[in-house]
């Protein structure tokens, strides 16, 4: 929900040491909330942001503690801040409606007692047979009132426990949303984040990054339009779950550009961005409203392996490069980083 960041001491400490000269040579003051702010930027785990504090850095000379505030809640914790107010809410009427029942209950339960001294009281100082019976009648009348309230309270109770059980299910169906692409249905970019982090924090983990990048996608927007265009991207999305193994994550890098975060050697994810590469060639997506056909889907794969001691924007700038040497060949294949 919130940015992920590394637990990793070494990867962790790299982006503290880039993050504070460029705070104090913007004359931003090093609180929580810039800190976060910064920390998230060098690590460049949110475009959006980067691009936010690169524009109000360019025209203010610094980052005023408005606009810091607004960017911490818009890109730091927002779909947190969301999803526990939504949360708070609904387990607040629970509990509203739990409070007037058991108000209800113990009314109840305090016109029972009164009943029942009541009866005592006059069965001691009444002992006549028909006084008797007809206080025993008002015993059993108090009786059943009182069973009907603890039969109603355990209804709500457990009509509680069900409506609990399931905002814990949409609170993690939400949570699965927030790492989710809309469009495509594979992993989005925070997806792809959280998970090249994790596979930082242990040096002992192969990890490849695949980048992909669709061939003259924009010439292809051109002339089928927008809304083919997001079929083709779908049909890629669909391609890439088909092919991804267990140990992967499939996810929309950003535009037309997706990746595959494998945990293991540059062979593996070579041999999944090959098997993505071909079926995509056999991809074929029809055009209600014309009938046409796109079946000449290309993409272009750059791969690397994680070296040793090497750090995220780094692996990841050496996929791309990768994948740049795969444009340059001809487009429609699959490159290895150095």
């Amino acid at each position: 929900m919130a940015l992920e960041f590394p637990e990793n001491t070494v990867l962790a400490s790299r982006y503290v040491k880039q993050a504070l000269p460029m705070m104090i040579k913007n004359n931003i003051p090093p609180n929580p909330c810039n800190f976060a702010l910064w920390y998230a930027y060098v690590a460049n785990r949110d475009a959006g942001l980067k691009t936010s504090l690169d524009n109000t850095i360019e025209k203010e000379g610094t980052c005023p503690d408005s606009v810091s505030r607004e960017l911490f809640k818009k890109h730091v914790i927002k779909e947190e801040i969301e999803l526990q107010k939504n949360l708070q809410d609904s387990l607040s009427n629970v509990i509203q409606e739990l409070t007037g029942n058991v108000s209800s209950t113990k009314t109840g339960a305090d016109d029972f007692t009164r009943s029942l001294e009541e009866s005592l009281e006059t069965m001691i100082s009444d002992p006549d047979p028909v006084h008797i019976q007809d206080t025993v009648k008002n015993l059993i009348e108090s009786t059943k009132a009182a069973s009907h309230l603890a039969d109603g309270f355990q209804s709500q109770l457990q009509a509680a426990e069900e409506e609990i059980s399931a905002l814990k299910v949409q609170l993690e169906q939400n949570e699965q949303e927030v790492y989710l692409d809309a469009l495509t249905k594979v992993g989005n970019r925070r997806a792809f984040d959280k998970r090249l982090i994790e596979l930082f924090q242990d040096e002992q983990v192969e990890a490849t990054l695949v980048l992909v990048d669709l061939d003259h996608f924009k010439a292809l927007n051109d002339t089928y339009g927008h809304l083919m265009g997001d079929k083709v991207l779908q049909g890629v999305a669909e391609v890439m779950r088909k092919v991804c193994p267990d140990n992967a994550l499939a996810a929309r890098y950003g535009g037309e550009e997706f990746a595959f975060l494998v945990e293991g050697p540059a062979d593996v994810g070579a041999a999944i961005a090959e098997s993505t590469r071909q079926l995509l060639t056999k991809l074929l997506l029809r055009k209600k409203s014309s009938d046409q056909v796109i079946d000449n889907v290309t993409a272009s794969f750059g791969v690397a392996q994680r070296t040793s001691g090497e750090f995220p924007e780094q692996l990841i700038e050496r996929a791309d490069k990768a994948l740049y040497e795969a444009k340059e060949s001809g487009r429609n294949r699959v490159e290895l980083a150095a």
